[in-house]
């Protein structure tokens, strides 16, 4: 009986480390943030919002022009866009929107090679206030 619980014991062990690691934690913390807030991970600012993806794809491009941020390269559909922009001292802009449902949507952006959060939520919060 004492063996049965120390592999038990190690195997729960090795099946927390496996969830951990495949990221469904990670999914799971995003979630519960859930549309309120926003996730910053590798350089890359993220948020969903509870407005389809035209609607989130119409303010973020009110959002650029409101900053003086050119639009560059433009990719649009109803699911999904990418823009690309560029602010007056070469730092890129790259921003991801996907389509979650019909009435939600996730906005990604990154500013630079490495992400620089002060810009990215200055761009974020302009996209906000264009809701």
């Amino acid at each position: 009986m004492r063996q049965f619980i120390k592999n038990l014991f190690y195997a729960t062990g090795v099946a927390v480390c496996l969830l951990a690691s495949s990221g469904c934690v990670a999914l799971f913390i995003g979630a519960a943030a859930g549309v309120g807030g926003y996730a910053w991970m590798s350089g890359v600012i993220e948020k969903n919002f509870l407005v389809s993806a035209p609607e989130l794809q119409q303010a973020t491009v009110k959002a650029l022009d409101h900053l003086d941020l050119p639009v560059q390269e433009r990719e649009e559909d109803r699911i999904a866009a990418f823009y690309r922009a560029e602010f007056s001292d070469g730092q890129n802009v790259t921003i991801h929107i996907k389509a979650l449902t019909e009435r939600a949507a996730q906005i990604r952006i990154r500013v630079g090679v490495f992400g620089n959060r002060t810009r990215s939520e200055m761009i974020l919060n302009a996209v906000d206030e264009r809701l």
